[in-house]
């Protein structure tokens, strides 16, 4: 029973330590069926041109709902937009692999500690400590990519980000009205 308990704290905890770093907004695209849709997206995202908006968990340009990859597509047909998208990459996969690594620990740590060992509460410290920092670099990773997603879409538009404009008030007169 005891065991049986620890290995389940142990899978949960990696599951739990895998998953930590993640930025759900964009995966990694390896296989060759995944090769022939992102670029199958990237010739909808060139087609396509407005702004990136993510609505709850839906990635769309302009009015068009889009797969991650036609956004990633777009975000790289800028070069400013891309190269901070790269930088947000740059923290995203160590914040990756270092929440596994610290949910094993976590876990591993917390099923030694159960059977008394030594090494039991520095490892789970230590793999708390580890999840911390991946969650740190998944969160630099994910202000990474929304400031790319500003930087296309400001490109997108030749306004200025200040504009003045005269507006109706309630009791009948204009106001100017600033926006930034």
């Amino acid at each position: 029973m005891r065991t049986s308990i620890s290995i389940f704290f142990l899978s949960l905890m990696m599951l739990l330590g895998s998953a930590v770093a993640q930025n759900s907004s964009f995966d990694s695209y390896a296989s060759d069926d995944n090769v022939s849709a992102a670029s199958e997206s990237a010739q909808l995202s060139k087609s396509q041109k407005g702004k990136i908006a993510h609505v709850e968990k839906k990635w769309f340009i302009g009015e068009t709902e889009v797969p991650p990859e036609a956004v990633v597509a777009a975000l790289n047909s800028n070069p400013e937009a891309a190269d901070e998208y790269g930088t947000g990459r740059i923290f995203y996969y160590p914040g990756l692999i270092l929440g596994g690594v610290g949910g094993f620990a976590v876990g591993y740590g917390v099923v030694a500690w159960i059977r008394g060992e030594d090494y039991g509460m520095p490892l789970t410290l230590g793999g708390v400590g580890v999840v911390g920092i991946a969650l740190l670099l998944g969160y630099i990773s994910g202000n990474y990519t929304d400031s790319a997603i500003e930087i296309y879409n400001k490109s997108l538009s030749a306004e200025s980000a200040f504009k003045i404009e005269l507006v109706p008030t309630v009791q009948g007169g204009v106001a100017l009205a600033f926006a930034f």
